[in-house]
């Protein structure tokens, strides 16, 4: 059984991973280190597996990536664009290799290594040898359409050099050349506009500008690396035959005989890189033989005959000038250091994010240290440690302790005991206010193009917008009077707002900004709500229902455990969330409602319900509550009075121990294939 602190930082962790799945895949805008990403990632799989029933069907652990924006037309993927797992160290390489070894029966294993392009995942179809739709990678199953973009990138092939019948689906990276990444950031400063933060951000923003013309004046390139629907044996044989087509791909990989082959390369590119005229982070290695490949096929969301080695991140030592509290949407305080600026990597780092107070105190950072920082993934930088010997003997240092009053509101500040974080206890704090208010008009939630930080800010100051609803009551006269809108700019966003009114269910409920509210649970309370609401209901229909409904009712909704459930009831009975609430019932907000998902009424799970915990090893958990949905079921994530099976693998936890105590019937995998028959 978890723990209340295990069950916390479960919860924790999906909430940052989340959140930087959101920056990182919808906004191009990415806060912390692909490192520090990793790190929570492996972390919450650790927690996870230790404690199966923290698992939830929104965990990031159970999904491919973050969900497209909706300002481009969504491409379902005829293959799901997988993420491939890590490797850090040699160690974990050789563990990579012992898998492949032992799961193929022999010892005799080529591979391909291939340098990891610092980019943004594209997929590009062609149809008999003609380039017919390129999509970006999305959240692996759907992305979104930018043909006309990548029709302008000249090392993109319209055509094949010769004509290959149906369909081929090219995979590849775009990137932004390192001297063109420098020019263009120099444009945007003499434009006074900020500078992007790494190449990949740039290549990102040119790929997804509205209009392809946009996109031409940026240099942007692409390496291919992967394809379906081509006739070869072998990796090295793919790759060969791509550059026989004229797709480009990049020309430094290398057969490997042997793991130690691959980490002769690996050693090799570790310094080279730097050399290079792009961004690379590491060195991915393949199984060469597909029919190897699909032999060891895969487990969760990445391929078991691939992983990614990471090199090691850039560190660099500098001093920490301040250390200031930035407040967040759910009313977080966090602690950031302020840096001498340091040049890491080819740019100037002036920040770092320290996290929490449990971590300035386990690091020992103070005003005034000498700090080791590294900035892996070209991103926002992350304290490795303090230089507590570099400290000069009679100089105060003095030890930081969060504030007792918000900086921005000047609030309280509340600690509840056992929790890592301190908020704002204010909920009209305009920080908080306006952290909230850009996650519901951003790409996640009522995608309202145009109302940027600055614009938010502005409505803020003068008391236009107090919290999300109030966008929805804004008049074209009142933006005409703030600074910088004309007659056609306010048009412009007036006419985006009202527009806005018309969104899918799942992507309203997702701007809510619920807590433990993922784009997964969104989309199954949408499901969940349909059948409840009236015709053609409004979204005040929606919230009275949603204000009606008890925890126990949610738990009954596919995917929504005890903690989910709690908190969605609990966020709608909150004194303080009702003006909110009662604002945005006021809006005239119209629903657009998910199409109904087919349930069978006859099947082996019909009208039942089943849990799984411990370790499948025959398919995914996603894909086992897929089965069990598509044959008339339902699944849920905890163990209650009225589940009616449950699937339990190896490691299983403490659900299987509660289905014994509630004399819930207990199955194997096996037994839980025959029953599909």
């Amino acid at each position: 059984m978890a723990t209340p602190s295990a069950e916390k930082r479960a919860s924790e962790l999906r909430e940052r991973i989340e959140k930087a799945n959101y920056e990182y895949h919808v906004l191009d805008q990415p806060t912390i280190a692909d490192e520090a990403y990793d790190a929570l990632i492996r972390e919450l799989r650790q927690l996870e597996a230790k404690h199966p029933e923290l698992v939830t069907p929104d965990s990031p652990t159970q999904r491919v990536g973050a969900p497209a924006s909706n300002r481009f037309a969504p491409v379902e993927h005829a293959r799901p664009m997988l993420s491939l797992s890590n490797a850090f160290d040699e160690a974990e390489l050789r563990a990579f290799d012992q898998r492949v070894r032992k799961g193929l029966g022999r010892d005799d294993v080529d591979y391909v290594c291939e340098l990891k392009i610092d980019g943004l995942a594209i997929n590009l179809t062609y149809e008999d040898g003609k380039f017919v739709q390129g999509a970006t990678r999305g959240d692996g199953s759907v992305g979104e359409d930018v043909t006309a973009n990548l029709r302008t990138i000249k090392s993109i092939p319209l055509s094949f050099r010769e004509k290959i019948a149906g369909r081929v689906d090219v995979r590849g990276e775009v990137y932004l050349p390192t001297a063109s990444f420098e020019a263009t950031n120099k444009e945007r400063a003499e434009r006074g506009e900020p500078p992007f933060a790494n190449p990949r951000n740039a290549a990102a923003g040119a790929v997804r500008q509205l209009d392809p013309s946009g996109t031409s004046k940026r240099n942007l390139a692409m390496w291919s690396y992967s394809a379906a629907g081509l006739d070869v044996a072998s990796q090295h044989e793919l790759l060969e035959r791509l550059r026989e087509l004229g797709v480009r791909t990049n020309p430094h990989w290398k057969r490997a005989k042997d793991v130690e082959e691959a980490l002769a390369f690996i050693d090799n590119w570790r310094q080279k890189r730097h050399d290079l005229d792009y961004g690379t982070d590491g060195v991915v290695v393949k199984v060469d033989r597909i029919v190897d490949q699909e032999r060891l096929g895969f487990v969760s969301n990445n391929p078991k005959w691939a992983t990614a080695f990471k090199f090691p991140a850039e560190q660099v030592t500098t001093t920490v000038e301040d250390i200031k509290v930035y407040v967040g949407r759910t009313g977080v305080l966090t602690p950031v250091a302020w840096l001498a600026p340091v040049l890491v990597g080819g740019t100037t780092v002036k920040r770092a994010t320290l996290h929490n107070l449990d971590e300035v105190r386990r690091l020992d950072v103070r005003v005034g240290d000498r700090v080791i920082i590294q900035r892996a993934g070209e991103v926002i930088p992350e304290v490795v440690r303090a230089e507590h010997d570099a400290r000069e003997k009679g100089t105060p240092y003095p030890e930081f302790a969060m504030p007792e009053r918000c900086p921005e509101c000047n609030g309280a500040v509340e600690h509840a005991l056992g929790e890592v974080a301190y908020r704002c206890g204010n909920p009209e704090c305009p920080a908080k206010t306006g952290q909230r208010i850009g996650h519901f008009v951003g790409r996640g939630g009522f995608d309202i193009e145009g109302m940027g930080w600055a614009l938010i800010t502005q409505l803020q100051e003068r008391g236009l917008v107090t919290n999300p609803a109030d966008v929805f009551f804004l008049t074209k006269e009142q933006l005409l009077e703030l600074d910088r809108f004309a007659e056609k700019s306010a048009s412009n966003i007036y006419e985006r707002i009202q527009n806005a009114r018309r969104r899918p269910l799942g992507r309203m409920l997702n701007a809510l900004g619920l807590p433990h509210l993922g784009w997964t649970t969104a989309d199954d309370l949408a499901h969940w709500l349909v059948g409840r609401l009236p015709k053609n209901p409004s979204f005040g229909d929606v919230l009275r229902v949603l204000r009606g409904t008890t925890a126990e009712e949610l738990q009954q909704i596919s995917g929504v455990g005890e903690v989910v459930a709690k908190s969605i009831s609990e966020h709608f009975q909150r004194p303080e969330e009702q003006r909110f609430l009662e604002r945005l019932s006021e809006a005239e907000l119209r629903p657009i409602l998910p199409t109904p998902r087919a349930v069978a009424d006859s099947g082996p799970f019909a009208g039942k319900t089943v849990v799984f915990t411990g370790t499948l090893e025959r398919r995914t958990r996603e894909e086992a509550e897929a089965l069990v949905r598509s044959l008339g079921g339902k699944t849920s994530g905890s163990v209650s009075a009225k589940t009616d099976l449950l699937v339990a693998g190896p490691n299983a936890g403490s659900k299987l121990a509660k289905a014994h105590q509630l004399g819930v019937k207990v199955v194997d995998e096996a037994t839980f294939d025959a029953m599909l028959h």
